[in-house]
């Protein structure tokens, strides 16, 4: 089972053109295992804030109503950060640190919380997780 992470189901937002159609048949054959977290959510989220704010209403507009159906399609598949994620996501960060790397909260959020439920992380940038 796994945790998709934000840039993998961006690909599938409107008017992006980067979709892969593989992806998108491998995702449709095996819904029922995937999983988002809801820091994938507030990602979304930010940026559609930043597109209304910056004048892109109509594109932001097509973004929520999409956040919209891939909410209620994942429904209760939607993994919340709470404290034993966060607990987690304290001792991936010590771990990145020492290791001299400084991650992302949200990547270091969404590995705790696939980590927490025994999830594995499905994502593009593979680097933000190794380690």
């Amino acid at each position: 089972m796994f945790l998709v992470d934000t840039n993998v189901l961006s690909m599938g937002a409107p008017g992006r053109s980067e979709g892969d159609a593989t992806l998108a048949e491998w995702m449709d054959a095996r819904s029922d295992e995937l999983f988002l977290s809801a820091v994938t959510v507030a990602e979304i989220c930010d940026g559609i804030a930043k597109l209304r704010r910056t004048g892109a209403i109509a594109r932001a507009g097509r973004l929520d109503d999409w956040l919209d159906i891939v909410l209620h399609l994942y429904g209760d598949r939607v993994m919340p950060f709470d404290i034993p994620a966060a607990r987690h996501a304290g001792l991936l960060m010590d771990r990145a640190r020492a290791a001299g790397q400084s991650p992302g909260f949200a990547d270091l959020a969404i590995a705790a919380t696939a980590g927490v439920h025994g999830l594995a992380v499905l994502t593009r940038n593979i680097r933000h997780y190794l380690g």
